[in-house]
């Protein structure tokens, strides 16, 4: 059996795969991983054919139990390599994402005939330009829970992203 680790990593990576299959984005996943667990692909379409966009948004996945979560923002502890991979500027755009679960394993997932539900919920966040640590194990980070990663989201950074922007 998965480890509770390993649990809560297939279903941090199972919502984002869904959540970007219904945003009509691809998906990669970079072998071997140095950092980045997955990428979203825009794809684009030519006439009755569709092809990749060129246009691609790299994510860090995370998903966790002990997240502070306050009405307007969720607050997190990242350690400091991951904190500094997202905070420098490749070429390629990345960000955090996420998937804040209930402590109770349990109530993680549960499925019927007419639904599948993963509890809680994922947020996004860039740490592009942010400041250097002041800490050499880890740093507290804080979401606004507005950010939520949803199909919407995923849309408008495909959007930007194609126009030269950022996520």
């Amino acid at each position: 059996m998965l480890t509770r680790n390993h649990q809560q990593e297939a279903l941090c990576r199972g919502y984002v795969h869904a959540v970007a299959a219904r945003a009509g984005v691809g998906t990669t996943v970079p072998t071997p991983d140095y950092g980045i667990d997955l990428a979203l692909r825009a794809i684009e379409r030519i006439g009755e054919r569709r092809r990749d966009a060129g246009v691609q948004l790299d994510l860090q996945l995370r998903s966790t139990t002990r997240a502070l979560v306050f009405d307007t923002e969720v607050r997190y502890d990242i350690d400091v390599p991951t904190y500094e991979s997202l905070r420098t500027a490749p070429p390629i755009p990345r960000i955090l994402v996420l998937l804040v679960l209930p402590e109770a394993e349990e109530r993680w997932l549960s499925q019927s005939p007419e639904e599948l539900v993963i509890r809680r919920c994922a947020y996004w966040t860039s740490l592009r330009g942010a400041e250097a640590p002041t800490t050499t194990a880890s740093v507290r980070i804080t979401i606004p829970r507005s950010q939520v990663f949803s199909v919407e989201a995923i849309q408008t950074w495909m959007r930007r992203l194609a126009q030269g922007g950022l996520p």
